[in-house]
């Protein structure tokens, strides 16, 4: 499995509302559409608020994301198929020509290491 996570936020001026309005509305039921290219699991919600930050990360980068998508597909061929081989036409946002910003990463489904009970050897 591949999980493709996307932590989203919407343009500088517009409103959370407006944002998600569209975002949920129109822009994922749009992607929808790679089912028919082996997407097998589409989910978001809503971030979780961090209460505070550290030395690294301060609570206002970490809040920075309003929502988290995930895509998921069985492998790299399906996210091929449905992301470079038939890319979908979005609809633009009603409040601009960038619908979100965005940071993403691809996650495998098998954790390499499970950090509570092993130490890893690393050469």
């Amino acid at each position: 499995m591949i999980r493709w996570v996307y932590l989203i936020k919407y343009p500088e001026g517009v409103a959370i509302e407006d944002g998600e309005r569209w975002y949920l509305g129109t822009h994922t039921q749009e992607a929808k559409q790679m089912v028919d290219y082996g997407l097998v699991s589409y989910k978001t919600w809503s971030r979780v608020t961090a209460p505070m930050g550290t030395k690294s990360r301060s609570v206002d980068f970490l809040n920075q994301w309003v929502r988290v998508t995930e895509l998921v597909f069985p492998d790299w061929d399906s996210y091929k198929a449905a992301v470079i081989d038939a890319p979908i036409e979005y609809s633009g946002a009603p409040y601009g020509e960038k619908g979100f910003e965005y940071t993403t990463v691809f996650l495998g489904e098998e954790p390499e290491y499970d950090l509570l009970k092993e130490i890893p050897q690393v050469s």
